[in-house]
């Protein structure tokens, strides 16, 4: 199985370790930036495999002087991995969140890189200028379902013909994943208390999707090819072309 180094990093999540954090406060606020980068480690398999290939896929298709978007870009971490990927490449990277709380934490701990430039909004709002890439990263499941058609299709219709969307999500995988994945959180320290009061916290706020529904909606937006190039129990990375690519 698959775990986390067993360092333990001075900001912890234990949020949910007494049981008294109610399902409706959970929300991305000042409590889960401080905690963020040890949650998502300890619970989304795959997760630094993710953030490393989506950098490189990113640099491959981001010219100089070309444009990606960080859509729900939390604390910054794929922003950071793009520009680890393409290295010295002029270009302009836009992260963009609606929390306040996760922004001023990813300014805090950024480098300071005239190339990146951080956005609060709402990426349902968000006017996309013409971009190279695009990233939603573990962001279209938080949006209401209703409103993931209409943002897939403004992405494809910002997209250059030769550009990339990378798309990372919880998958509706059935319950022997769905159980593989509690065993991962189980491994990587959390009770059973935690895991239920996370899983209370997420139920009416963060709603999935398989990967049979979200490969047809990235048609239906207008993509030309879509393929899932990462799966790790019930969490997934897309990769969605405006036409065909060579080779794909």
């Amino acid at each position: 199985m698959c775990r986390t180094p067993a360092t333990v990093p001075a900001d912890k999540d234990t949020l949910f370790a007494s049981g008294t954090r109610h399902s409706a406060d959970f929300a991305f606020d000042s409590t889960v930036a401080a905690v963020f980068p040890d949650m998502i480690r300890r619970s989304v398999p795959g997760y630094d495999t993710v953030l490393q290939f989506t950098g490189l896929v990113a640099a491959r298709h981001l010219p100089a002087g070309g444009r990606c978007y960080d859509l729900g870009c939390s604390l910054g971490a794929t922003s950071r991995a793009i520009l680890a990927a393409v290295g010295e490449r002029p270009c302009e990277i836009i992260a963009v969140d609606a929390s306040a709380a996760m922004l001023e934490r990813a300014k805090a701990q950024a480098d300071t890189d005239p190339r990146l430039r951080w956005q609060q909004a709402d990426v349902r709002d968000l006017a996309l200028a013409p971009a190279n890439v695009v990233v939603l990263g573990y962001t279209l499941q938080f949006l209401p379902p209703e409103d993931r058609l209409p943002l897939l299709a403004r992405i494809r219709a910002a997209l250059a013909e030769d550009g990339v969307l990378v798309l990372t999500e919880k998958l509706a995988a059935g319950g022997y994943f769905e159980q593989r994945h509690l065993d991962f959180k189980r491994a990587n320290g959390y009770s059973e208390l935690e895991i239920a009061g996370k899983r209370a916290a997420l139920e009416n706020v963060m709603r999935i999707d398989s990967e049979q529904a979200h490969l047809g909606r990235l048609r239906a937006a207008g993509f030309g090819a879509a393929k899932l190039w990462f799966r790790c129990f019930n969490w997934g990375s897309f990769i969605a072309w405006p036409r065909e690519p060579d080779g794909a």
